[in-house]
């Protein structure tokens, strides 16, 4: 991942080794030189980077431990370890908490300065298990959580109650974008992209009034149907169905991406929905 936030700093590059090497190294890409190698004692499948601490955070899932390593020094700084860490599906972080998806506990809230849990994130009406995390950026006291069966709450952190709820999906919330306006984006395995019309993470008056969905990319907005398939070499020997499960959005804000399993990206533009190019066809 681009490590490109810090001031003073250069460009640099976070890579993560596999399970087997289980190393961390910081390049300085314009110098082309390394700045750290680390070795580290668990495997990890989670990094987030936090310009405000200089460091990054390393989640395992298997072994329930989060590590934070100064992205100055390349020395390991905290270590973070319990049991209902185990088996996370995502990790985040805001000024001075981290958030923690897990199946048993919900999203568990942990001080950075005093290494304790904090607090529990819960869907109020059901143990739903929580699958990916997004911060506002327009308020870090505001967590966006979505769910394995699809939906998606905006939890007040300090409060740990929901103040918005977003149906709209069926299946597992892989991504969560928000884009300048504070309009959220969601996709999920239900193949189904959903721009949600109004700024989310704003003032809270009318948090009991859901927004709508103002743009809303399905598979057949996709241009693929639910019968749609692509062929690889002979199309007598493979059938691979398009299944459009991630997005994420250019540094301009303009265009959208969709991904999907059989290696297919889509551009999108974001303000008017028009399907652009796709990797097979160029631009």
């Amino acid at each position: 991942m681009l490590v490109d936030g810090m001031k003073n700093e250069s460009l640099s590059l976070l890579t993560i080794g596999s399970p087997a090497s289980r190393d961390l190294a910081l390049w300085d890409v314009e110098h082309s030189r390394l700045k750290f190698s680390l070795r580290i004692d668990h495997s990890v499948n989670f990094a987030i980077v936090s310009s405000t601490h200089k460091a990054v955070f390393c989640g395992g899932a298997d072994t329930g431990v989060i590590l934070t390593v100064s992205l100055t020094s390349g020395s390991l700084q905290q270590t973070f370890v319990a049991e209902e860490y185990s088996g996370m599906m995502d990790l985040t972080i805001a000024v001075d908490l981290i958030f923690v998806a897990t199946p048993a506990s919900g999203v568990v809230v942990i001080s950075v300065t005093q290494n304790v849990v904090t607090g529990h994130l819960r869907d109020p009406k059901s143990s739903l298990v929580p699958t990916k995390l997004l911060v506002s950026s327009r308020n870090d006291t505001q967590l966006i959580v979505g769910y394995k069966h699809g939906h998606i709450h905006i939890f007040d952190v300090n409060t740990e109650a929901v103040i918005r709820s977003l149906s709209g999906h069926s299946g597992q919330i892989n991504s969560l974008h928000l884009l300048p306006s504070g309009q959220l984006i969601s996709s999920a395995d239900d193949q189904r992209g959903i721009i949600w019309n109004h700024e989310l993470c704003g003032s809270q008056e009318s948090g009991n009034d859901p927004p709508g969905m103002s743009e809303m990319w399905t598979k057949s907005k996709l241009k693929v149907s639910e019968t749609s398939e692509v062929f690889f070499g002979d199309p007598s020997e493979s059938l691979v169905n398009y299944r459009a499960n991630c997005y994420t959005v250019d540094s301009t804000q303009h265009l959208l991406y969709a991904g999907s399993s059989c290696g297919i990206i889509q551009v999108f533009s974001l303000e008017t929905g028009e399907f652009l190019c796709d990797s097979e066809k160029g631009s």
